[in-house]
This record gives structure tokens, C-alpha cells and sequence, in this order.
């Protein structure tokens, strides 16, 4: 199997696609306007202690508080919680709405193939690991690294280790944790004492073996350059290749998967015999409905009901994967004429979202009225929360482009300018809301610096609150 990592980069995101066979099946944004605390570590302080929620309340320099619940805080603090305490914390889940980020002190530092402890001295072994002989070489080899503040946890990944592998990781990871214990003594509560690793590598980590070939694309040197050198330090036995392109070529277009990303913003998605999938989110769930429309059904309604809720599934698994959807899915099936077709489908689906999703997700039997059941768990916000916001505090519905993906469709046309024309002055004319956001950003005065333009932005009343239209000159 070809695997590719696209990483295309911009001012105001940067999008990340992992294809197998040239076919996409994960897809990640990082928006550079309003930065994810995923995985951070900060400086916190307690505001309030809470007993009847068993946690309190930690101000780490957001406009939210989150809420630490005392099972989440390590022994050298457990029985020190009280008001004004500071206490690293990091950001285990990002929430949005009035959910406050899910926060833990049980810092973890992760690797490729083993996990830093900074509270948690010791060492964990994956239980998938099953030889006693490697387990023991495993743990020789990290004991010297081990104290009162240093703990590891060995990934299933350590299993096929070599042993320098593993020591040049250990030794990496007991630097950064010594830092981590030096800075957090004399900081200010908001302070970030541990950035997560880029996005890229988070994505190798997760769907990368070390014994695979792999093609890495991306548009922006320096960026190719760490990942070049990560990949050779702590995987080398990976066999991969590095194509740079020019930081105004737009990688999904030539890699044909811009359509593929589009349509990961659409409420309905084609089937190619003629039937679709609608996909609604509300608080509770995501449901998909599944429809016959334009789908020919013939006279063998029966094998034909069973190719639709096929192709529906392996459509809608797909979007699930690439929206990075998670909690309780619904899909409503089109009515199986048997019992037969049901469970058949419903084995192959299980074997289907498996290939895909590996054990993220997990699908139920479907019920009599042919819903299927599928969960899954939450690592990243969803694309459609990264890129829209709600109209309003009532609605379930996020349909209104962010700052960041207004910025984005602004700049995949000014690449598009530079890569066809040699025009220097581009025109933004920006309806009010917009204007005044970008204004206020960095995006404009990078958007010249790296694509050697000059850029004039206008308040444009014919245009809506959050459109606007682009224009060119030569001079």
C-alpha cells in the first residue's frame, strides 16, 4: 500500500491528508488564527475547590476556566489543592460552547514509542507486548533514565524497537521533561511550560509503522526540513521520500482531493449510483440519512436495497474519518427487504470501519428499524467546528465561516494568482465583519511577505458580513 502525507500549508491553516492508494482517508486542520491547546501544558492556578464536583476549578490564563478533577492530580499535589495553588495542567480534550477544556496534572509527554511520566516514576509496558525476554530488555534499557520525577510508559511501537531507537527517545524525553520541572517553578499562571508536538508528527505517530514506505509532499521548506530531521532521528528505518513544492502551489488541487475536502463541508453527499447521504449535527448525535434518490432500484429491489446501504456506509465511514466526527452516530438505512441482508451488511460494515478507523470506532447491530449504531471517541474537534461558528446561541448548526477560513479561501486565490499571473497588487474587498477581524490579524502582513505582494483591503458594503471579492493589478 502507497501511503502519502500532504501537508499543505498556508497563513491562516494548514491542512494535513493522509492517502492510501491516492484514495484520502484522514484529514486534519490546524488553524494558525486561533491556535489549538490540545495536548498543551500550562501554568494554572486554583480559583475554586469544588468538593461536591470532586475537582476545582483551574484559571490557566484562557477566558475559560476548566474544571480538574482530583482523580486527575498526581500524589505530589493531591493533598496541597487549595485557593491561589498553581498546578500544571494540560489539555486533554478541547470543548467549545460551555464546556470548558478537560483538563489533567498527570503530564504526559508522548514519543513515538514510549510515553514521559514527569509524576509517574516507573515503568508501564503495553500489554500488547507480549514476550517476557523483550519486556525485561525494555525495561534494563530505561531504568537508568528513571526518578522520583521521570516515569515511562513503552508503547505497542517499542516492541519492534531497536535498541538505540529506544535510548536516543529516552534521552529526548528526560531532557524535555527536566526542563518541564525547571520552568514550572517560576512561572506565571497562563504560561506554556509544553507545546505539542506539530500536527505532522502527531499524524505520523498515529497512522505511521516504522517499517512502511511513505511519500511526504508539503509546500513549505523549513516545515519539510523538521520533519525530515524528526523522522531520521527517531524513525530511520522508515522508508520515506520528501517532495517540496513551491509554498504557492496548492497541494490538494494537484493531488486532486481538493473536491474530496470540499465536500467534507457539504450537508449532502453524492453516492455514485445516484442515491445520497444527508448529515446533520445536533447536540446529542450526528445523523446521517441515507437516500435512494436518484438510484435506479430495478426489479431485484432486494440485492439493490443491499448495494445502497452498502455504498451509503462506506460513504458515510469515510466522512465520519475525515470530519473527525465522534460521540453517537446514527445512520438511517434505507428498509432491508431480509434479515439476512441486515446482518451481512452489518458484518461487513464492522470489518469495513475497522480497516479504516482501527478501534476508534465501534458499530453496533443495526436496530429493526435498520438504524445502525456506530460510536466513536474524541481526539480533535471536528472540521465543521474548526471552521464554522453558529449564527446564534440557539441553533445546533455551525454555518458561519470563521475568520481563519475566510483567510484561507483568500489566500488559496492570491496562490493561485501568483502561480499563473505576475501580478503584484491584489484588491480584497471585505464585507464589514470580516474586514475587521483581518485587519486586526497578522494574515495580511504575512500574506505579503510570502508571497511578495502588496496587499489592499477594503470595507466593501455590497459584500455580506463575512464575503468578499478579489481583485488584481500588475502594478
Amino acid at each position: 500500500m502507497l501511503k502519502q502525507v500532504i501537508i499543505d500549508e498556508g497563513c491562516a491553516l494548514t491542512r494535513i491528508a493522509l492517502l492510501e492508494d491516492g484514495k484520502l482517508i484522514h484529514l486534519y486542520i490546524q488553524d494558525h488564527v486561533e491556535e489549538t491547546l490540545q495536548n498543551y501544558v500550562l501554568q494554572g492556578q486554583v480559583q475554586q475547590v469544588v468538593k461536591n464536583l470532586k475537582g476545582a476549578f483551574i484559571d490557566f490564563g484562557k477566558e475559560k476556566n476548566g474544571l480538574l478533577h482530583f482523580k486527575n492530580i498526581p500524589s505530589a499535589y493531591e493533598n496541597k489543592i487549595q485557593l491561589g495553588m498553581r498546578i500544571p495542567v494540560q489539555i486533554q480534550k478541547e470543548n467549545t460552547g460551555e464546556k470548558g477544556n478537560r483538563l489533567t496534572s498527570f503530564v504526559n509527554i508522548p514519543g513515538y514509542y514510549l510515553v514521559a511520566l514527569p509524576y509517574e516514576p516507573g515503568i508501564q509496558i503495553s500489554k500488547k507486548i507480549k514476550s517476557s525476554q523483550r519486556r525485561d530488555e525494555l525495561k534494563t534499557l530505561l531504568m537508568p533514565f528513571v526518578n522520583e520525577a521521570l516515569g515511562f510508559i513503552v508503547r505497542t511501537n517499542g516492541k519492534e524497537a531497536t535498541d538505540t531507537e529506544i535510548f536516543n527517545e529516552a534521552t529526548y524525553l528526560a531532557e524535555k521533561v527536566k526542563q518541564f520541572h525547571e520552568m514550572k517553578a517560576n512561572v506565571q499562571k497562563g504560561t506554556i511550560l509544553l507545546k505539542a508536538e506539530p500536527l505532522y508528527w502527531e499524524v505520523v505517530k498515529e497512522h505511521i509503522k516504522e517499517d512502511e514506505e511513505i511519500i511526504f509532499l508539503c509546500n513549505n521548506e523549513e516545515t519539510s526540513q523538521q520533519l525530515q530531521e524528526k523522522v531520521e532521528l527517531f524513525l530511520p528505518r522508515l522508508q520515506a521520500k520528501y517532495k517540496n513544492y513551491p509554498c504557492y502551489e496548492n497541494l490538494f488541487r494537484l493531488m486532486s482531493i481538493e473536491k474530496d475536502f470540499l465536500e467534507t463541508l457539504k450537508r449532502k453527499v453524492w453516492l455514485k449510483n445516484g442515491g445520497n447521504i444527508v448529515i446533520d449535527y445536533t447536540e446529542a448525535m450526528t445523523i446521517i440519512d441515507v437516500n435512494s434518490a436518484k438510484a435506479i432500484l430495478g426489479k431485484q429491489i432486494g440485492k439493490t436495497i443491499k448495494e445502497l446501504n452498502k455504498l451509503a456506509i462506506e460513504e458515510s465511514i469515510y466522512q465520519i474519518v475525515r470530519r473527525n466526527l465522534s460521540g453517537i452516530i446514527i445512520i438511517d438505512l434505507v428498509d432491508f427487504i431480509s434479515k439476512e441482508d441486515r446482518q451481512s451488511v452489518y458484518e461487513w460494515a464492522r470489518q469495513f470501519i475497522a480497516s479504516i478507523d482501527g478501534t476508534r470506532s465501534k458499530v453496533f447491530p443495526p436496530t429493526e428499524l435498520d438504524l445502525l449504531q456506530i460510536t466513536r471517541t474524541k481526539k480533535y474537534l471536528p472540521i465543521y467546528q474548526r471552521l464554522f461558528g453558529k449564527e446564534n446561541e440557539y441553533t445546533c448548526q455551525f454555518t458561519v465561516p470563521s475568520i481563519s477560513y475566510l483567510a484561507f479561501k483568500v489566500e488559496n486565490e492570491i496562490k493561485q494568482i501568483v502561480a499563473t499571473t505576475d501580478m503584484k497588487q491584489v484588491f480584497v474587498y471585505c464585507g464589514k465583519t470580516f474586514y475587521t477581524e483581518l485587519i486586526k490579524s497578522s494574515i495580511p502582513a504575512k500574506l505579503e511577505e510570502i508571497y511578495d505582494i502588496k496587499l489592499n483591503l477594503y470595507e466593501d458594503e455590497k459584500q455580506n458580513q463575512t464575503s468578499f471579492d478579489i481583485r488584481f493589478h500588475k502594478q
